[in-house]
């Protein structure tokens, strides 16, 4: 049987990452429709260039000298990217 798990979700902009909020899901499908339901509105309201990463935490969540997220060696991944 499957138990919660956390994902984070990272706001990435031009100038830096930042931690946007913590899903409880079962998997990572669960935690991207539970992105998408809850945070709709902020998805829609990305600038060109923008991006959310939601991925499996796997300890305390890093960012490096850029402020930017390090992001995990293994395990998968879901983006949403605002292109235009």
């Amino acid at each position: 049987m499957n138990q919660m798990e956390k994902f984070y979700v990272i706001k990435r902009t031009t100038g830096k990452d930042e931690q946007f909020t913590v899903i409880d899901a079962m998997s990572l499908d669960e935690a991207d429709a539970i992105f998408l339901v809850r945070h709709e509105r902020d998805k829609d309201a990305m600038n060109k260039g923008e991006e959310f990463l939601i991925f499996q935490a796997d300890g305390e969540l890093k960012f490096d000298e850029n402020n930017r997220v390090v992001l995990p060696t293994k395990g998968e991944m879901m983006l949403h990217r605002k292109l235009s």
